[in-house]
């Protein structure tokens, strides 16, 4: 079981927490990042400094993809192969898109990685339960 506290952002507690995000090819290559883990986003996306710092492979064959943000509003996103670990010992491989800084600063954690773990939001105590 991983237990991780709410960050406090802005006078507010959020579900963000540190999490170690890795090359695939070179789990030596890698950096903690906060993250929001975001129930209401069906994809996680990641802004183009994480793909950069980590040398990320990009994912053969696909051509950039359009997927619907905040409003509704489209952007046009390319597909990568990334590791992570939220207890930074075991990794996980997952599809993530990128999405451009001009647009996203923070990384999202969606429900394409989410949905792997049981995970729950304690509001009340301001923390996140994790069952790997």
């Amino acid at each position: 079981m991983i237990i991780r506290p709410y960050q406090k952002i802005n006078n507010l507690y959020v579900p963000s927490i540190k999490i170690q995000f890795a090359n695939s090819n070179n789990l030596q290559l890698n950096l903690y990042e906060y993250s929001l883990l975001d129930t209401g986003a069906d994809v996680t996306l990641i802004p183009y400094f994480l793909i950069n710092e980590l040398n990320l492979p990009q994912i053969k064959n696909q051509n950039r993809i359009t997927v619907k943000g905040i409003n509704n509003r489209r952007l046009e996103s390319l597909l990568y192969l990334i590791s992570f670990s939220f207890d930074y010992q075991y990794f996980f491989d997952s599809i993530v898109y990128h999405i451009p800084e001009i647009e996203l600063r923070e990384i999202i954690i969606g429900r394409n990685i989410l949905n792997r773990f049981s995970i729950r939001f304690d509001g009340i105590d301001r923390r996140i339960i994790i069952n790997p």
